[in-house]
């Protein structure tokens, strides 16, 4: 029984390479190749430095959506405006701010997401 098995086995293999081979040549190959998909990166510390707010340009939007969807209008006044001028910056400016730090680091560690879109 184990050496129908085996005898199947290489048969089926042997038959599946010989129809890849025959099914398409070389030439046909090349024709059907995908174009290489090219991955940009960005420099995360450069792109904090020029767009902390208060910043409108268009390439800082993805960022400062990050930054409102991470902390509240409160705590953004507090870290980049003036911090003193709330009554809770006593007792949450150093949290709010320890905060903001652990998101920057969390962007550094793992990029910048990107929206993606499910229609195409």
């Amino acid at each position: 029984m184990k050496r129908l098995l085996i005898a199947l086995a290489f048969g089926t293999a042997a038959s599946f390479a010989f129809a890849q081979e025959s099914y398409i040549n070389d030439d046909e190959a090349e024709a059907h190749t995908l174009a290489p998909i090219v991955v940009e990166g960005a420099d995360i510390d450069q792109m904090i430095y020029a767009c902390e707010p208060p910043n409108g340009a268009p390439e800082c939007a993805n960022f400062h959506e990050l930054i409102r969807q991470n902390f509240t209008p409160r705590e953004i006044g507090m870290l980049f405006g003036g911090a003193t001028a709330y009554a809770e910056y006593r007792t949450s400016y150093d949290f709010t701010r320890d905060r903001y730090a652990a998101f920057l680091q969390d962007l550094r560690e793992n990029g910048m997401p990107v929206a993606t879109s499910y229609r195409y």
